[in-house]
């Protein structure tokens, strides 16, 4: 059995609005980003939408620091991660990825 990984954004693409969708494919978004947006889908899709629907300003914001607190706690873990995956890094290092 083959798995492939979906483009980026695919799964917030089910959940969120195109217009939201367009702001997150602009700077100072990245790929990290997406890749939170698109577990949030995965994993909170009711929590991900009525933020999106009650507070878009506040996802935004959410988005961007969990985003700039990944992106620093992989970094800071390159050449000492012994082969982990990046869930099991930050799982390491405390980081709560749920929304």
């Amino acid at each position: 059995m083959t798995f492939s990984n979906p483009q980026p954004l695919t799964l917030a693409a089910k959940i969120l609005e195109p217009d939201t969708l367009a702001t997150f494919r602009r700077p100072p978004y990245t790929l990290r980003g997406w890749k939170i947006l698109d577990r949030w889908a995965l994993n909170s899709h009711w929590k991900l939408k009525a933020m999106e629907q009650n507070d878009l300003i506040a996802l935004y914001n959410r988005v961007l620091d969990q985003q700039t607190l990944e992106t620093k706690i992989l970094t800071d873990a390159l050449g000492h991660s012994d082969g982990l995956a990046d869930h099991e890094i930050l799982a390491s290092n405390h980081v709560n990825t749920e929304l």
